[in-house]
């Protein structure tokens, strides 16, 4: 019998109905205000071609993620507007299917285990489990890096993992580095859209009482070792406009002259064959929903005194036919990343 669900790490889905070959899916918003984040399973549907009627738009542009591990990904390249068709082969006893290319925890855990690093206890989320982190460096200066303050962004956790390759082979000196690649741990594992969380979300937590032990312990860390520069990475909403690109949000405007190098720097090292990002996509201060003051991660650490730059780096989760997204590029862009960051303080 066909067995569809959302019982592995990030699930999310509410089956409607089912009539024949057809199924009709809901995303659960849960305490979300209203998105688009989706993930499920389907298993024992070997030899069938089933059809998946979703809700308006939450497909993209390529249709469903598609896995048989939660760490291998690709695109199912095929869509029919809201709904897409799926055959699966003989063999096909499990299939995972996603709005995105999700990054499992333990995709992290591998990566930290082929440089022979063992991740650290940021803290405890509030639901009692062990956020993962990892320290590198040692030194006078500090680079906070993170990723999934929205637990439905995985792309940021790629580009976060690209930058952190770049950065072990070639360590900064004078310097450590905090990652934390899923500050919404929770989120994470339960598969949470995260973004819009009531009563607010963990990148509107950074305030003097947070809520979330997580940005509780990130705030205390730079407290006690400060934070030079700090970058967090992030997916932008669904699809359409400034959405399909790669941008840098821009904060604090006093702090412009610094965009503009840090732009400049990480715009020359991306090279042909990698994600495409142009510094003329970058989202401005204070223009549409990029106001200041804001508690996030990238206006807050801006105001402290070591700063001299932070901001976060929306990464599409699609892109465009011409400049598509995989789990390869995206750590290609994170290496890239790095590399404008090493080019900036050498600058």
């Amino acid at each position: 019998m066909i067995k569809i669900h959302r019982e592995f790490v990030g699930g999310n889905i509410c089956v409607k109905s089912i009539h024949g070959d057809v199924i009709s899916l809901e995303n659960e918003l849960r305490d979300s205000t209203e998105w688009f984040y989706w993930a499920f399973c389907v298993e024992n549907a070997e030899g069938r071609e089933l059809t998946f009627n979703m809700q308006k738009n939450r497909l993209g542009y390529f249709g469903p993620a598609v896995s048989h591990d939660l760490k291998k990904w690709h695109w199912l390249d095929s869509s029919d507007g809201d709904s897409f068709t799926y055959r699966f082969g003989p063999d096909e006893k499990k299939v995972y299917f996603a709005h995105n290319m999700l990054y499992h925890p333990d995709h992290f855990l591998d990566f930290l285990r082929e440089y022979g690093i063992k991740s650290t206890e940021l803290c405890k989320s509030r639901k009692g489990r062990s956020v993962p982190c990892i320290t590198l460096g040692e030194g006078q200066k500090s680079i906070i890096l993170t990723a999934r303050h929205h637990a439905c962004e995985s792309t940021g956790s790629y580009v976060l993992e690209g930058v952190l390759r770049e950065l072990i082979d070639t360590p900064i000196e004078n310097t450590v580095i905090l990652a934390v690649p899923f500050v919404d741990y929770d989120g994470v594992v339960d598969g949470d859209q995260g973004k819009g969380r009531a009563p607010h979300d963990h990148n509107r937590d950074y305030t003097e009482d947070p809520i979330y032990p997580e940005v509780n312990a990130i705030i205390k860390y730079a407290d006690r070792y400060g934070c030079h520069l700090g970058f967090d990475f992030h997916s932008p909403w669904h699809k359409g406009g400034e959405n399909d690109n790669i941008f840098i949000v821009r904060k604090r405007i006093v702090k412009q002259d610094r965009y503009e190098r840090f732009s400049d720097i990480l715009q020359k090292e991306i090279s042909r064959t990698d994600i495409v990002y142009e510094k003329k996509n970058d989202h401005p201060p204070m223009t549409g929903w990029n106001q200041e003051p804001s508690p996030n991660f990238g206006y807050t650490m801006n105001l402290r005194e070591e700063c001299d730059l932070a901001f976060a780096l929306e990464t599409a989760y699609f892109g465009t036919e011409n400049n598509k997204i995989s789990t390869d590029m995206l750590i290609r862009l994170g290496k890239c990343f790095a590399k404008a960051i090493k080019n900036y303080i050498e600058f």
